[in-house]
């Protein structure tokens, strides 16, 4: 089982166990379709006012949805775990690493020195699985045209997860600042 703290340094993290249930429930809305769908034949194949006919047509017709329902599932459990596993981080000594993607990978670093500010954001469905969405800015990150600062963005990691990574980012980003800061001020002397 996973704990919603940040592993040792330079070692990849994942979102947390209930990520996995996020993505999962984002992907469930065919196969529940196609259960209703063969819920609906199945009780519709057993009302007695049906010609004799169109009996059997029904009960296939219910068959393949439970069918496709069942596949569907499956294939929404199997793509949530992959989707789930492609996504990570790591706090290298002088960057945030993250890496995501399952077809295309992307790994992305940002420096500490030019995270500005780590938010926290939860949608509704985000706050009834207890997850939170880490949104990073940086500087000079805003591109012309493009209205959102972010670089880095975490989907859905466990609310205490996100805090603490919300609090170690900032720290490192304020320790690089003050760093930076005495070290021109040495340059100077």
């Amino acid at each position: 089982m996973e704990t919603n703290t940040i592993s040792s340094f330079g070692t990849w993290n994942r979102l947390g166990s209930r990520t996995y249930w996020l993505f999962l429930f984002g992907k469930l809305g065919v196969s529940a379709a196609f259960f209703v769908l063969a819920v609906i034949f199945t009780i519709a194949r057993s009302l007695s006012a049906m010609p004799a006919q169109v009996v059997p047509f029904l009960g296939l017709i219910g068959v393949a949805c439970f069918t496709i329902f069942f596949v569907a599932l499956g294939y929404a459990l199997f793509a949530s775990w992959i989707v789930y596993r492609s996504h990570e981080f790591c706090l290298a000594d002088d960057a945030l690493k993250v890496k995501q993607g399952v077809v295309t990978k992307q790994e992305v670093a940002i420096p500490y020195r030019q995270i500005q500010n780590v938010d926290i954001e939860r949608s509704v469905s985000e706050q009834i699985f207890g997850l939170s969405r880490l949104v990073i800015l940086t500087a000079g990150h805003e591109d012309a045209g493009e209205k959102d600062p972010a670089e880095g963005i975490l989907p859905a990691m466990d609310k205490n997860l996100a805090s603490s990574l919300q609090e170690e980012l900032l720290k490192r980003a304020d320790v690089q600042k003050v760093v930076q800061a005495d070290a021109a001020a040495n340059a100077r002397i």
